[in-house]
């Protein structure tokens, strides 16, 4: 009977023992979960709708702006590079990486934007710089965005030394929200009236990139805002907005780059030189890369062979070579068609500003855990959900359309598909396309702009569970890299809201006498 006793209570002993010990791994689970998903910014939010009526009832000079800064990491220590892989340690700087800033002004409404050689941007930090702008800069909206460059350091927290610990360095981040607001601040200290022409160069994509994932639906155009001064003519700087994914030195690339951007910038800035010999003049000025609807994904692959137009030389393999190759294709197209519309621009340009904040479902279990892991630092407004941003941009006849992420083209410009396979065969597509809805004559999609949420798709071409769409052996990228499925039609109902505002105030303005 004793030994019987005995047994029972070691049992019992054992029993509370692993209570107690599951009740403090709940307890260290649940802290753990609050402090990861956080809201770091509590109550904020945006929501904007200041029409262009007062600019264009008043008009004033257009005033514009452009500043720059330095974010090369210091290689002291390792430095994580983002994109393909984790446990890539830059090796050397390259090239430089520039925080590129333009602030435009019609004597009503200011706006700041921003384009940084990076990963990707989250919005929390996003709202950092925002918050460490001045307000004596007076400036309505600040827009950051980045190129997506797959040779700079990590800044999103995937592609540590490995897939439990996060690539980011704290005090690089803040580096690069301090370049930012240095770079506004230089823009907003340059400020002089100014002359804007707007352009927007047919391209193909050949010899260029490659769309890996169908519908085979690219968006290849070039679109560009020329600034030049009002008073000597000479180029103060420009926007440039194109669609490709910025990793053409590929996943074998162990030093710090801008990629194609940086070598596309620089020739519109100094020229094309080769040996000491002027290939090409430049333009003078500060020029700022946006990426576009680059999801599905718009990359020049090493399957891709481009030109060099001035070495008459073709690259095929991935390299710096290549890079600028890409680069110098790109601005010999803007050089030259800016050059064949010498004297264009109008000195007034109405800004609207359009934007709100939008709370996104996190359906991914993939960026649940990295958040939890601290991989991942951005914090949820609520259980479950991001806060994130959308932003529609009135520049006289242009519309810059703000997207949180790597939207798809066909979003974009049209040619959604639901092939057989797809999760969700009944979604609606998301129509009418993202620049149907826009006003204005340049419709510029500027890409990463305010955060990185990863894939915007279309929900009725989602494909997680088998069968797979077009046959497929296994499920496409995109869904892994992705906020989830209703993603897309939040976002385009957001849209619809934003470009109603817009064409709403410019039906006002030609209803009234």
């Amino acid at each position: 009977m004793t030994s019987i006793t005995s047994s029972r209570s070691r049992w019992w002993r054992l029993l509370r023992a692993a209570a107690w010990v599951f009740a403090v791994l709940l307890v260290l689970v649940v802290a753990r979960g609050c402090r990861a998903f956080r809201d770091r910014f509590p109550h904020y939010a945006v929501q904007i709708n200041l029409p262009d009526t007062a600019a264009r009832l008043d008009p004033r000079p257009l005033q514009a702006g452009f500043g720059r800064a330095l974010i090369n990491p210091p290689l002291r220590e390792p430095v994580w590079l983002a994109g393909f892989r984790q446990n890539r340690a830059a090796t050397a700087i390259h090239d430089d990486l520039w925080a590129v800033a333009c602030v435009l002004g019609d004597g009503h409404h200011r706006v700041a934007l921003v384009a940084l050689d990076a990963i990707g941007f989250f919005h929390d930090d996003v709202i950092r710089v925002r918050q460490a702008v001045s307000e004596s800069w007076n400036l309505d909206y600040v827009v950051v965005c980045s190129t997506h460059n797959h040779s700079t350091p990590d800044l999103m927290g995937l592609w540590g030394p490995n897939i439990v610990r996060t690539g980011v360095d704290p005090d690089y981040r803040d580096l690069v929200v301090k370049a930012a607001v240095d770079a506004v601040g230089q823009a907003v200290q340059s400020l002089q009236p100014a002359r804007a022409a707007l352009r927007q160069i047919p391209l193909t994509p050949d010899g260029l990139q490659a769309d890996t994932r169908p519908p085979i639906v690219f968006d290849p155009d070039l679109r560009v805002m020329h600034f030049t001064s009002s008073d000597t003519g000479q180029t103060l700087g420009s926007l440039v907005n194109w669609a490709n994914h910025p990793e053409t030195p590929w996943s074998g690339n162990t030093e710090v780059t801008a990629d194609f951007c940086g070598f596309l910038r620089d020739a519109l800035e100094h020229g094309v030189t080769e040996e000491g010999r002027l290939l090409e003049p430049g333009l003078g000025g500060i020029h700022l890369y946006f990426n576009g609807a680059i999801g599905g994904l718009m990359t020049t692959s090493p399957k891709v062979e481009v030109r060099d137009p001035y070495l008459d030389t073709t690259f095929t393999e991935p390299s710096h070579d290549k890079s600028r190759a890409l680069g110098r294709q790109l601005a010999r197209h803007i050089l030259r068609d800016l050059a064949g519309h010498t004297g264009e621009g109008v000195d007034h340009l109405p800004i609207g500003i359009h934007a709100r904040t939008l709370e996104l479902p996190l359906a991914n279990k993939g960026y649940w855990l990295a958040g939890f892991l601290g991989l991942i630092d951005r914090g949820h407004a609520r259980w479950g959900h991001i806060r994130s941003e959308a932003a529609l941009l009135t520049l006289g006849d242009a519309t810059l359309a703000c997207i949180p992420g790597e939207i798809y083209p066909e979003l974009v410009n049209g040619g959604i598909e639901q092939p057989e396979g797809a999760d969700y065969p009944d979604a609606p597509p998301e129509e009418p396309p993202l620049r149907e809805l826009m006003p204005g004559r340049i419709r510029f999609v500027m890409g990463l702009a305010n955060d990185e949420i990863g894939y915007i798709l279309p929900k009725g071409e989602w494909d997680v569970a088998p069968p797979h769409i077009y046959g497929r052996a296994k499920r496409p990228y995109g869904e892994i890299n992705s906020v989830g499925p209703d993603t897309a039609p939040l976002l385009h109902e957001v849209f619809e809201e934003l470009a109603g505002q817009a064409i709403h105030a410019e039906a006002a303005r030609h209803a009234s006498p």
